[in-house]
């Protein structure tokens, strides 16, 4: 294989992945994913929101995310709601999380399921994780 046919490979494939996560999080409607950001960091400020709004994007799904039935979200004013809004849209741009599709609250011991993991942030009261 010549250098010039494995750089093609390389942009392929590299092409691949990255729609893939694209396709992946455009599957998540709007309302929902905020819904979710809400639950899991209303109470951590923007950048927190918008941690929670890059691995949202970087897992692809929902499922899992507990946030998105929180009850309480209905009681945060109308700026946590913008800004909620505001991290969802700028986490299709910029991924603090350094990939992280996981996260856990530091209110509790490190989950078992978060061993093997790696750690790519931490933000107040959260872990981010790479699988």
């Amino acid at each position: 294989m010549t250098t010039k046919q494995f750089k093609l490979i390389g942009f392929t494939c590299g092409a691949i992945i990255i729609s893939g996560v694209c396709c992946k999080a455009a599957t998540i409607p709007d309302n929902l994913a905020v819904k979710a950001i809400m639950g899991e960091a209303c109470g951590e400020g923007y950048k927190g929101m918008l941690a929670v709004a890059g691995a949202i994007r970087n897992r692809g799904t929902l499922q899992g995310v507990y946030g998105v039935k929180a009850t309480h979200i209905y009681k945060e004013p109308a700026y946590v709601w913008a800004n909620a809004k505001k991290a969802w849209k700028e986490s299709a741009k910029v991924d603090i999380t350094k990939g992280a599709n996981h996260w856990e609250g530091t209110d509790f011991k490190r989950p078992a399921w978060s061993m093997g993991m790696k750690i790519t942030l931490r933000y107040k009261k959260h872990i981010f994780y790479k699988s």
